[in-house]
Formats: C-alpha cells, structure tokens, sequence
C-alpha cells in the first residue's frame, strides 16, 4: 500500500543539486544564500518537500509551517503532506531577500529568469533632507537597505497602476505580479 507521500505531487525525486555537495555547504552566509538562491531560480522544480522548501529559503521547518499556515495551509498540502510550488518557494523566499541580493547572486542570468522590468536600475534624485532622514530611519528600523525599504513602500503604488502602467510599459504587469501569475 502506498504512502501519502508516494501520492502527492512532491513524491518525485528531485536531483541532488550543488548545494547539498559539502564542499559547497562550507561557504558561509552570504555565499550560502546566493546558492540557495541560484538554485531556486535556476534549477527550478515543480513542487518542493517542506524540508526542502525551509532548507532553500534557509528557515526551519516549523518556520515555514507556520508561515504556510498562517498564510493559507490548504494550498500547501496534497493529500495531507506539505508540497510547495515553485511560485509559492518564491513568494516566501523574496519575502526574505532582496531584489538586490536575487540579482547580485544570478548575475548575468538574472535577465534569463526574471521579467526584464524588474531588471536593477539606477535612480538619482534630490529630496529634501528630512525626507531622506525619514526615509532613512524607517530603513534602519525595519532592518533593510534603504533601497529595499523604498521599493516595498513604492510596490503600493505600482498596484494601483497596473493597468495603466501595462498599456505604456508593456510587461509591467509581469514585473508586479512576480512571481505570480504570467
């Protein structure tokens, strides 16, 4: 008779990749965390054990349960055992890293993998200084580059001009919705 986990979509094997070779697993931190992120947006699978989903996003297992219950758990489970999707490894995971960090670990792949309006770009520009104090402090206080803080505050604004946006910038939908829908 055969398991749950035999049944489930995340029952396939998947491929030992580079990052489980020892080797490999000796690199500390940040080196650790661009393979974890080469390997999710490079070597992508269909669906993810829980235990390899948490070892990806470079979490425990019962951080990552809780954050799939929290969030919705019936859409993590097939046939009562915990499987991911890619879509959803990524969601969790760019919830964790940066778009600067995806992009400084894929490199020149990064174009091949992500939609070219989330491509990085420089931006200059002059504010007064209390705004960029303001800007600042928040970044500090959430524990992020201020890059990143100010590209999660502008992501509200993106959403309420989606449509618009597409119309003239055809792909920015895709860009928005990344790692969602196509």
């Amino acid at each position: 008779m055969s398991s749950q986990r035999e049944n489930s979509a995340c029952s396939a094997k998947t491929p030992k990749r580079a990052f489980n070779h020892p080797d490999v697993t000796k690199n500390a931190g940040v080196e650790v965390k661009q393979l974890r992120i080469r390997e999710l947006f490079l070597q992508r699978a269909e669906s993810y054990s829980l235990s390899e989903a948490a070892r990806i996003v470079g979490v425990s297992t019962r951080a990552l349960r809780r954050e799939a219950e929290d969030d919705q758990r019936e859409a993590y489970l097939s046939n009562g055992t915990w499987c991911f999707t890619w879509r959803q490894v990524a969601f969790i995971a760019m919830r964790r890293w940066t778009l600067a960090e995806i992009h400084e670990a894929l490199g020149a792949e990064a174009e091949t993998v992500l939609p070219p309006l989330l491509a990085m770009d420089v931006l200059t520009v002059r504010l007064p200084a209390f705004l960029i104090r303001a800007m600042m402090t928040a970044a500090e206080q959430d524990a992020i580059p201020l890059d990143e803080w100010l590209r999660l505050e502008l992501i509200d604004y993106a959403g309420t001009v989606v449509d618009e946006m597409e119309a003239i910038h055809p792909g920015f939908r895709r860009a928005y919705l990344f790692p969602g829908q196509k």
